[in-house]
């Protein structure tokens, strides 16, 4: 199990439901900001997660959409408040677009800590090209850990 499909798990628990062409989106935007340095603006979901989502998984566009957008929907759902406060890192009324669930996890999933709480520390993670500073940072950092132990 990736550590996506453990996260998305965490939050709908033991529901039936497919969750691996979600955590792969999730993957795949985790991927575009962090490794690609894509600013969260310039992603847009129709062109650059659902065509590589499908082709990973051998599936439509359509259906990836259908699948992404009901598991973002279901996560939401499932939230709540005190789950909106341990991945979002604050209360929403709600959500502005389900795609705002793939970069709450997608952050959560990369720094382990709530989308809010890493912005108010690096906002300039916004804006891409920072956030291959950081993460080359918090790479080096945990490479520097395991040389110590």
């Amino acid at each position: 199990m990736t550590k996506e499909e453990a996260l998305i798990r965490s939050i709908v628990g033991p529901a039936r439901c497919e969750v691996r062409t979600f955590a792969c989106a999730v993957n795949i935007t985790r991927h575009l900001l962090f490794c690609e340095n894509l600013a969260q603006d310039d992603i847009l979901v129709t062109k650059h997660i659902y065509p590589e989502v499908a082709a990973r998984t051998g599936k439509s566009c359509a259906a990836v959409s259908r699948q992404i957008e009901r598991m973002e929907n279901l996560c939401w759902e499932h939230l709540g408040a005190e789950g909106q406060l341990t991945y979002i890192g604050r209360q929403l009324k709600d959500i502005r677009s389900p795609s705002d669930m793939l970069f709450y996890l997608a952050y959560y999933c990369h720094f382990n800590m709530p989308y809010y709480e890493v912005l108010r520390e690096k906002p300039e993670l916004l804006f891409g090209s920072a956030a291959k500073e950081i993460s080359d940072v918090r790479t080096s950092q945990a490479f520097r850990a395991k040389a110590s132990d």
